[in-house]
């Protein structure tokens, strides 16, 4: 090959690379704001007696600001998405039903290509997993946080939102101006049709609604993210029953009467459905938060990782300065971090589930299963107390030798039975259950307990019951034999003199069961899921007791705060678990009724995490 045609090659592989990198670009759906706001959700006066049972009861709901589709998602627009991805199973079916009625086919290179002049037409034969995969796909190619909508969301874009002028139907109480229903697809010349049969028509071209939002009284059924029940769901952001069979559909069809494309009007499916060719959707898009964070991570010189999920979905997810200065390691989304205090909600887990088991009884004393502890509250102080921090006992803390730059406690090198002999078996300073007085040495003592009730180690304990069936594989106790190495560095600044040091070395090992574990952002936000989203972990009653906040504690539960707190003038329910130890600062924040964990792992003093939670809180609820 000559240097002429060599160079010509080169050329024509850098414009071709270059146009289809060009092409590759993800083809993102118009987006309609809209803003939230209160409405009665189901059956309401303007739908003339037309409900039936599933949607008669009407019920108040709250929803923050969120994006809709302006239309349903198109041909075109799932096959880029399965050219990229492939038609994967799910359920124990392809995402796109490939059968006489689909409209997209796969090419003999294996990408997807739709039939001639249906491109712009809704896509059907999806089922809700395709519906899905689509939006996760959507959220990973563009950094945004696309979604199926809920059932709320759909009905209220569909009223039109703040804008509503109480029609029966999707912008309008003419259902021809806005509806593919069966009467109008059958007699059109712009549907397609498959051997007689009506089907779907191209996207926007019926009136839209007061958002200018196109077709949510029908062309295709519309899959919403929820779960079906008989019942709609009353509150705020409501998404639904937590478990069910099947998904909710909304909106009419072209094999629908007119009464199908109320507003109102509510459907549901398996979803794997085999009857799929009425059935499409659309995305949904929850407020891009990350711009306000970022701004507000610069302002403070926020140093670690922030994790931020809503619904069991990751908002939020980034890292900032330095896990460890003096190596210049830079923090990234899977440092690991000692959690410090945090460890106390693993404990108190622990407990309730030994309580659910019947192996243990909150009103018994630390005496009746550890009957080698031989302090005076061994007979006086329960295992409840302990939990709340209510035992009256000396704290294990208090003993701090001259010259030392933290308690003796953590510098001394002791097994955790000496641990408890020596530190934790103190004098009882307060009526036992009458004084909240923090202390380490009431959920060292715990530990030991667990110890005692299943012979075994508390590590393995940890492992057994929440690390390995959450697959938390990144968290574990520190001990002295099991440090990792790359643990993320804590750092003080000086008040003072503004310098910033890095903390003593200590011995972490001796926080024990009490602030000895380490762990991810990552793995700190399965627990939080599993906790607070999929009530995997505890019993209903156990929750409750959980979560309780008690009178003598300043609002403290079994091993965290919870307190009611304002947020955007809002009163919520707040419950928080912070870890510090010195320049480690970490918290663990759930705002209750909203279905928002706020996960902060930050390794200087210079940011409060409770400040960090409150800012970040509002912020995503606005």
């Amino acid at each position: 090959m000559t240097m002429k045609s060599t160079l010509f090659l080169i050329l024509f592989l850098t414009v071709y690379y270059v146009a289809n990198a060009q092409t590759s670009k993800v083809t993102e759906p118009t987006m309609v704001f809209v803003k939230g706001g209160e409405f009665l959700m189901g059956c309401t006066k303007e739908q003339q007696g037309h409900c039936i049972s599933d949607e008669k009861q009407s019920v108040l709901v709250e929803l923050h600001d969120f994006w809709i589709g302006k239309y349903e998602v198109t041909n075109a627009q799932y096959a880029e998405f399965l050219s990229q991805v492939g038609n994967k199973k799910e359920g124990g079916a392809p995402w796109y039903l490939m059968n006489k009625y689909a409209l997209i086919k796969k090419t003999a290179q294996g990408t997807y290509v739709v039939k001639k002049g249906l491109e712009n037409h809704p896509v059907a034969n999806v089922s809700w997993y395709g519906a899905k995969a689509y939006a996760d796909w959507l959220s990973k190619q563009t950094n945004k946080n696309y979604k199926l909508p809920t059932e709320a969301e759909w009905e209220y874009a569909a009223r039109g939102g703040q804008k509503s002028k109480g029609y029966i139907y999707s912008g309008s109480n003419t259902p021809q101006a806005v509806a593919w229903s069966y009467e109008y697809a059958a007699n059109s010349k712009t549907g397609w049709k498959f051997k007689g049969d009506v089907g779907t028509h191209p996207i926007g071209q019926k009136t839209p609604n007061e958002l200018g939002i196109h077709d949510m009284s029908g062309n295709l059924k519309e899959w919403c993210s929820s779960a079906y029940s008989q019942v709609l769901q009353a509150g705020i952001n409501p998404t639904g029953p937590a478990m069910g069979s099947s998904r909710v559909l909304r909106g009419g069809s072209w094999d629908n009467e007119n009464q199908d494309a109320r507003v109102s009007a509510r459907d549901h499916a398996f979803p794997v459905n085999r009857f799929a060719v009425n059935k499409g959707f659309r995305v949904a898009m929850e407020k891009d938060i990350a711009t306000k964070v970022d701004a507000y991570i610069k302002k403070k010189k926020f140093s670690g990782v922030l994790l931020i999920r809503k619904n069991g979905k990751t908002l939020y997810h980034k890292s900032f300065g330095m896990a460890n200065r003096e190596k210049s390691i830079p923090h990234q989304n899977n440092t690991q971090y000692p959690i410090a205090s945090i460890t106390k909600i693993f404990t108190s887990v622990i407990i309730l589930q030994l309580m659910e088991e019947g192996k243990i009884d909150l009103n018994k004393t630390i005496g009746h299963y550890l009957p080698s502890y031989q302090g005076p509250g061994r007979d006086k102080v329960n295992i409840h107390q302990l939990l709340t921090h209510t035992s009256g006992l000396k704290r294990s803390e208090d003993k701090q030798s001259e010259g030392n730059l933290f308690p003796d406690i953590y510098s001394d090198s002791i097994s955790t039975d000496e641990l408890v002999k020596k530190y934790c078996s103190g004098e009882l300073i307060h009526l036992p259950g009458s004084t909240f007085n923090y202390a380490n040495g009431d959920y060292i003592i715990l530990g030991k307990i667990i110890e005692q009730l299943t012979k075994d180690t508390y590590q393995n304990v940890l492992q057994k019951r929440i690390l390995t069936p959450l697959k938390m594989q990144s968290s574990g106790l520190i001990t002295n034999t099991n440090k990792p190495k790359n643990l993320a560095q804590g750092y003080t600044r000086n008040r003072k003199t503004k310098k910033i040091t890095r903390d003593a070395d200590k011995l972490f090992q001796n926080y024990f069961s009490g602030a000895a574990m380490y762990a991810t952002a990552t793995d700190l936000a399965k627990f939080a899921d599993a906790l607070y989203d999929k009530k995997t972990l505890l019993k209903p009653n156990s929750m409750k007791l959980f979560l309780q906040n008690y009178l003598q504690t300043r609002g403290y539960g079994y091993g965290l705060w919870v307190r009611y707190s304002t947020y955007n003038k809002t009163k919520v329910k707040v419950a928080e678990r912070y870890g510090r130890i010195w320049g480690i600062n970490t918290l663990v924040g759930r705002l209750m009724d909203h279905g928002i964990t706020i996960i902060v792992l930050g390794n200087t003093n210079l940011v409060n995490p409770g400040s960090f939670q409150r800012v970040v809180g509002e912020i995503v609820m606005n």
